[in-house]
């Protein structure tokens, strides 16, 4: 089996809290585990040696809600947070999804009920050709400080990354940056979401960048939220065509 390797930012408050649960657990024998000082959107990924790397990190948002998201990288237009404009890095669509499958359980529980779990959209850097999935704690100060919630992240890494997953992959359009019906057909169902454009990048996806979001993801098929495609409808459309794949809106599926 391949090893993985589990990065960790020194300048991310989270990363480092979450970086300390796993030590403490003990890094799994099937992962390496670096740490670098650079931020986490612009991280030297190019200097692990393995091929498959879980980011471990930092949530923010402005409405400051506690959450626990997990996402791919990479830039849809301009590379204002790291990474290379108009290129997105392969995913691990199944391993993302058990880890919203996962979070979803602890919150379940009852411990954790005031956080939101989600997918979130595709963003930011840093790029590599690597397959990259970031796992994040948010979204302020007092959360990613939380050594118990921080435990609950690496412990989704650590019991969660190999869990057997045969779903579909597929890749989503529309929607906002959260995705909630994404996350809900994930939850529901057997679908593994790689990458996502949500709606206020849709203006910017073409030929070439959905042929990124599929081959990058290994997606089976592509799944759209008709509603949050807005005015883009048409040419959503024109482009799923054009692809070959099957597209089905998120709607039906969760009927």
């Amino acid at each position: 089996m391949d090893k993985f390797a589990i990065v960790s930012s020194l300048e991310d408050i989270a990363s480092k809290s979450i970086a300390s649960q796993i030590k403490e657990l003990g890094i799994p024998k099937w992962a390496n585990f670096y740490e670098f000082k650079e931020d986490s959107i612009f991280l030297p990924l190019d200097k692990v040696e393995e091929d498959k790397l879980i980011v471990v990190s930092q949530h923010a948002s402005k409405a400051g809600k506690k959450s626990f998201t997990a996402h791919s990288i990479g830039n849809y237009s301009k590379a204002e947070f790291g990474g290379i404009e108009n290129q997105i890095v392969p995913s691990l669509a199944r391993i993302q999804t058990n880890y919203i499958r996962t979070f979803n359980q602890f919150k379940e529980k009852g411990n954790f009920d005031d956080f939101d779990v989600c997918y979130e959209a595709t963003h930011h850097g840093p790029f590599t050709n690597k397959q990259v999935v970031f796992i994040e704690l948010g979204s302020t100060k007092k959360e990613w400080k939380n050594l118990d919630y921080a435990r609950v992240v690496a412990e989704t890494v650590i019991d969660y990354t190999l869990e057997k997953n045969e779903d579909t992959i597929v890749i989503g359009l529309g929607g906002g940056h959260y995705v909630p019906d994404f996350t809900k057909l994930a939850l529901r169902k057997n679908y593994s979401f790689g990458h996502i454009c949500p709606q206020y990048n849709l203006k910017n996806l073409d030929e070439n960048l959905l042929e990124q979001m599929i081959s990058k993801t290994k997606a089976e098929e592509i799944v759209i939220d008709w509603k949050g495609l807005k005015q883009e409808k048409e040419k959503i459309v024109s482009l799923c065509e054009k692809s070959g794949l099957e597209f089905e809106r998120v709607q039906r599926l969760l009927k």
